[in-house]
């Protein structure tokens, strides 16, 4: 699919004598590789007249150096569309709109938009994390949503004043479904789109809730993750994940690696770095294309 977009893109602006062409460079890049903007680094000639051109996803961000004391689960390597999804969750969320990014498991969803919305935006924006599972009800929904608004005016409640909260829902599919389908937890955020608050339980008036935009991460149906309503999806722009190319695989872990065995190895050892990281991700790929679990194989 992304090859014959690649080259209808291509084709048309040729056809139109377009005078900003994607660039052809050595390897396999395609459009999705590049983003109109200006580049991290750049030379000296332009640096007080910067201009706009496409430029490869990696090319807009410092380069990563890995630090060999932290521990492997806080080391986030930035990859091509690891930098793209950030780009427009930043994109996103600065501009009030509603995003969900779906995708298989382990592609990244959750690090990116938590990273993100907590330390790359300005200071005006609060994240709001949420976590779904299959025994969220409705009411802890409301509950932990209502407990951090603060009230603005009568039947009006939101952050404090000038803030805007970024909620983010994790797992927005795992809310176990009822007898005829609905999953309340999801109907209550449903309800906070359609009408722009809910009722309070308690007093039975309607709380308008403002200055709030959503972010959701979910997984495909399956292993406890349910179908979810088209009435929620339609409010959320839709973004997916792809699975990892072997290309952004080995990249992360030959940085890892690298930056684990420079603390006092010899360098035969070190010159095993690559090769250790591609045996590894074909034993991966092998697994992953013949060890398949039963319900495929049936």
């Amino acid at each position: 699919g992304r090859s014959r977009m690649d080259a209808y893109v291509r084709n048309l602006m040729d056809a139109h004598d377009s005078q900003f062409i994607f660039p052809i460079l050595e390897g396999s890049s395609t459009i999705y590789d590049f983003v109109w903007g200006i580049p991290a680094k750049l030379p000296e000639s332009e640096q007080d007249n910067p201009k706009k051109r496409w430029v490869r996803w990696m090319d807009t961000i410092q380069p990563f150096h890995c630090e060999a004391d932290l521990s492997f689960h806080e080391t986030i390597v930035p990859t091509k569309d690891s930098v793209c999804y950030t780009y427009l969750i930043d994109l996103f969320m600065r501009n009030g709109k509603h995003l969900l990014m779906t995708g298989p498991t382990g592609t990244g969803k959750t690090v990116n938009i938590n990273t993100h919305i907590s330390t790359g935006l300005p200071g005006n924006f609060i994240p709001l994390p949420l976590t779904f599972s299959a025994q969220t009800s409705a009411n802890q929904t409301q509950d932990i949503i209502d407990s951090k608004c603060e009230k603005r005016r009568k039947g009006v409640f939101g952050p404090p004043a000038g803030k805007q909260y970024i909620v983010f829902i994790d797992d927005l599919n795992m809310p176990k479904r009822e007898e005829y389908f609905a999953q309340p937890p999801i109907e209550i955020i449903r309800q906070w789109f359609t009408y722009a608050g809910w009722y309070d339980r308690k007093t039975l008036m309607f709380k308008k809730l403002i200055d709030m935009t959503m972010i959701a991460a979910m997984g495909p149906p399956g292993g406890g993750r349910n179908p979810v309503t088209a009435r929620l999806i339609r409010h959320y722009t839709v973004v997916n994940y792809t699975v990892m190319s072997d290309a952004s695989m080995e990249n992360i872990y030959n940085t890892i690696l690298s930056a684990f065995l420079s603390g006092g190895f010899d360098q035969s050892i070190k010159d095993l770095c690559g090769p250790i990281v591609r045996s590894t991700i074909e034993t991966f790929q092998t697994i992953c294309r013949e060890l398949l679990p039963t319900p495929a194989k049936s």
